[in-house]
């Protein structure tokens, strides 16, 4: 037996910002019997620090839209909760449609939002409309979109900084450099962690380690199809012409989106098509690509200087919807993973449903049913359009 490096009520396997609000909303609670364990020896090296940083509740499901509705508030008061620091823009997103097709889907789309509560989102069918929101687009070959004052952009690994912050202040420990290779366990229940670093014994696990989140739930023999997709970041030299108050712009038809960035730099992205991988690289004709819609679509981004590129990964299920769930048979196991791009946005209603189920024996905040793992082995996906 691996020699007992800690011992504690919960452990969270993950130190990103999904694992962080975890820690953070346990303690809300007056749990800081908590230890975070990560396998790198720094914070937020993968999807967290390499996120673009997007919050919406544009989403087609209604799971994604409630799971955005319980965020959103959260994200907007943190700066003034829990760090004065964290950067966090409420500029709206506007979705651009180029079909009538894609037009027709937005209607049914704002109607259905509106449905759950996301009164503000607006309709757009007269291109030159756009503008208004987006001034710096061209609109030539585009038929309308939709626009939701109530999104926006901040920055992931300073809300991360934020949360870990104030969990450790509260007590909850962090490991790094502890890679889990094992668990101990007896009668249905995970009794500990046995880690690079030694043995964690613990009363729960949370597992929320992101991409590799799959491969942790098979140490124990439960199977969860969450694959790693890279996706791709680049970013520009300062280009005043592009105000800050612009919103996060997506077009639907390519995939392509941009959002101005701290000190009138430009962020780019583009969900191209890839196989899952854990390793990725921005070459020049990913580059190129980027670029040439970037042009058309914002004309003055010609004007624009690239700095610099990066990747990161998105932990993605099938159905590109997130896994909140106790993993059965384990009795004190669970996972909040594969949250297909979205786990940045949905971290505070993920951190504050998974601390209650902890805590409670049950999420209080929201109906999370839908996500539970078992539904791809029932053949019950859940379908989103407004995948980026």
């Amino acid at each position: 037996m691996a020699e007992t490096t800690y011992r504690a009520k919960i452990a969270i396997v993950g130190g990103g910002l999904v694992g962080f609000s975890i820690a953070y909303h346990l303690t809300k609670l007056g749990e800081s019997d908590v230890v975070v364990v990560e396998r790198e020896e720094a914070l937020g090296l993968h999807s967290t620090g390499k996120s673009a940083g997007g919050f919406r509740a544009q989403f087609t499901s209604e799971i994604n839209i409630r799971m955005s509705l319980l965020s959103i508030p959260e994200l907007i008061r943190f700066p003034e909760e829990v760090d004065p620091n964290a950067y966090v823009q409420q500029v709206g997103y506007l979705f651009l449609a180029t079909t009538e097709e894609e037009l027709n889907q937005f209607r049914e789309n704002v109607s259905f939002q509106r449905e759950l509560g996301l009164e503000e989102v607006v309709l757009i069918e007269e291109p030159r409309e756009l503008l208004k929101y987006s001034p710096v687009i061209n609109v030539e070959d585009l038929v309308g979109g939709t626009f939701s004052p109530s999104d926006g952009f901040f920055d992931p690994y300073e809300i991360m900084m934020g949360y870990q912050k104030r969990a450790r202040e509260a007590g909850v420990k962090v490991l790094l450099g502890a890679e889990v290779t094992a668990f101990e366990s007896t009668n249905h229940r995970v009794s500990g962690l046995v880690t690079s670093k030694g043995l964690i014994e613990c009363e729960q696990v949370v597992i929320a380690a992101g991409a590799w989140s799959g491969r942790i739930a098979k140490l124990v023999g439960v199977e969860v199809p969450i694959e790693p997709i890279v996706r791709k970041l680049l970013d520009t030299e300062p280009i005043p012409q592009i105000p800050m108050t612009n919103p996060l712009t997506i077009d639907i038809h390519t995939g392509f989106y941009f959002r101005p960035d701290t000190g009138n730099t430009v962020l780019m992205g583009w969900a191209d098509p890839t196989e899952p991988s854990f390793e990725g690289e921005v070459d020049w004709e990913w580059k190129m690509k980027v670029v040439e819609m970037a042009i058309h679509r914002v004309p003055v981004l010609a004007e624009a200087k690239l700095r610099d590129g990066w990747w990161g990964l998105y932990d993605t299920t099938p159905d590109h919807h997130a896994v909140i769930d106790r993993l059965d048979p384990w009795e004190n196991l669970f996972m909040a993973a594969g949250f297909s791009g979205h786990g940045a946005m949905h971290s505070p209603a993920t951190g504050r449903l998974m601390a209650e189920w902890l805590v409670f024996g049950e999420p209080k905040s929201l109906d999370i049913s839908p996500l539970t793992y078992q539904r791809f082995a029932r053949g019950e996906l859940i379908h989103e359009r407004n995948v980026i």
